[in-house]
Parts: structure tokens; sequence; C-alpha cells
């Protein structure tokens, strides 16, 4: 057994570096995104994320042998349809589709800032200490943006309203979506 003071462990004033003038309140000075380049970036990585889903499931089906459906039965009855059938490639479907939503808003835009439709549109999110937000913040934005689509979008469609232009999920995990003008 190791007998550590408290004393021993922690820095003594010469150890703990100088805040240099006017360094503990500096402010950073961004400017927010308005809600249309929000909903291009939204609807682009939507079309990735379905694409993909879509790309998987079709293949799977193919190796399974599972029939696909014909160019007039697709739309959204027939996920609806499999879904109260209890057919196992449609609740695959929906599953992999969300999952790979909340992986690809945990690696994008939680740890990067920046999802691919982010990308394409020029903005980035931040949190309160303008970096990423990291994946305790991510995986609660993630969350709070299920929360926030699910009466209609209405959480989302706050943006709209927002003087800072965030919606109740950028609220809720204390994020930022700004023009990505090299920070």
């Amino acid at each position: 057994m190791i007998d550590v003071s408290f004393a021993a462990a922690l820095p003594t004033h010469s150890q703990i570096p100088p805040v240099g003038p006017g360094r503990a309140d500096a402010v950073m000075r961004v400017r927010v995104t308005g809600f249309a380049r929000r909903l291009v970036a939204a609807a682009l990585d939507g079309a990735i994320l379905l694409g993909l889903s879509l790309s998987v499931t079709a293949v799977t089906a193919l190796v399974l042998g599972a029939p696909l459906p014909s160019a007039k039965e697709i739309g959204p009855d027939l996920l609806v349809a499999g879904v109260l059938d209890r057919n196992p490639m449609a609740v695959a479907a929906i599953g992999l589709f969300l999952g790979l939503t909340v992986l690809y808003q945990l690696y994008f835009a939680s740890m990067a800032g920046q999802t691919l439709g982010m990308r394409v549109v020029r903005i980035r999110l931040i949190s309160s200490r303008g970096r990423a937000p990291g994946p305790v913040r991510g995986l609660l934005r993630v969350v709070a943006l299920a929360v926030s689509l699910l009466p209609g979008g209405l959480g989302w469609l706050w943006a709209l309203f927002d003087r800072e232009h965030r919606a109740l999920h950028d609220h809720i995990a204390g994020t930022y979506v700004i023009l990505d003008e090299d920070l």
C-alpha cells in the first residue's frame, strides 16, 4: 500500500502557468448560420444516410434471397406496412438508418465539428468554448435531436425564430451552428 497525500499531488504555485493579460477574458467572434443553410446541410446528410441504408438493405436482401419491391411499391407506405407486418427487412432497414444516423452525428458533428453536408454548405458545429462539441455533448445533442424532431420537427423549426438561430437540441446540448470562416 502506498501512502500519498493530496498536497503532494496538487500543483504548486510555481507549476501553474500564469494567464496572460486579457487571455481569461478573450471572446471569440463568430457568425451564426441561418436556417436555410442548416436545412440544406440536413437534407444532404439525410440523402447520404438514406442512400447508404438503402444500398446495404438491398444488397442484404439480394444475398438472403428476400424479394425486393417493384418501383410502383416503393414509398412511405411500404415501410409502414413492413413495420406493421413485422417484416424483418423493414425493421432492419429502419434500425440500420437510425444506427448510422447516430454514429454519423457522433463522429462527424461531435468529434470533427462538421458533417459532410455541413462541409458542403460551409457551416460548423461548436460548443460554447469554440471547439467541436466532443463525445458527451455530442451524444446529448443526438438524443436531444430525436426529441427535437419527434413533435413534427417543431424543435428543429425553433431555429427559424431564435435570435441565435439555435434549434431546441442546440440549446439542450449547448452548441452553436456557425459559418465556417477558418476559426
